[in-house]
């Protein structure tokens, strides 16, 4: 392969995947924007109080009830985009005529938008996964904190008072 053609199909890759990250930023967006915000001002403020973190871990525990179902409904949309991917290169593949090679060709070129569609929700479903189990994992980082914190009151108030 010539560098010139490498170039081009990688042009080519850049040029599809700049077009569809954006569709699964927004749906990834749609579903996590709370969550999100949330993790953000936790961020940003310099000292959390105890009262602050035991908010923030209720409000991402509330958050990440609701979000496994959204994750597991995901995995429902993999599952409808490979069916309507396969289903499509069946019709196309039945209906070209031709040697088995061509036939596949038309076909696998006739779905390459379910391809696609399929790639996006494979995308989003396994950012949603990895996102719950942050999710999981920041609140469990909070509840250290917690018993950490109250580990050092408790010491200091026994130095104190003996």
């Amino acid at each position: 392969m010539k560098r010139g053609q490498l170039t081009l199909a990688l042009d080519n890759a850049d040029a599809v995947y700049n077009d569809i990250v954006v569709i699964a930023d927004d749906i990834i967006k749609h579903y996590l924007w709370e969550i999100d915000s949330l993790i953000k001002t936790a961020t940003e403020k310099d000292n959390l109080s105890n009262d602050d973190i035991r908010h923030l871990i209720l409000q991402l525990s509330l958050k990440s009830y609701g979000f496994s179902e959204i994750k597991e409904k995901s995995a429902l949309k993999v599952e409808c985009a490979e069916a309507l991917r396969k289903e499509k290169y069946a019709l196309k593949f039945n209906e070209t005529d031709g040697t088995v090679a061509y036939k596949e060709n038309q076909a696998t070129i006739s779905s390459t938008d379910e391809i696609l569609v399929e790639a996006i929700y494979n995308l989003v479903a396994s950012l949603f996964k990895q996102k719950l189990e942050e999710i999981h994992r920041i609140v469990d980082s909070l509840k250290s904190i917690l018993v950490s914190r109250n580990m050092e009151a408790k010491l200091s108030s026994e130095l104190f008072t003996e």
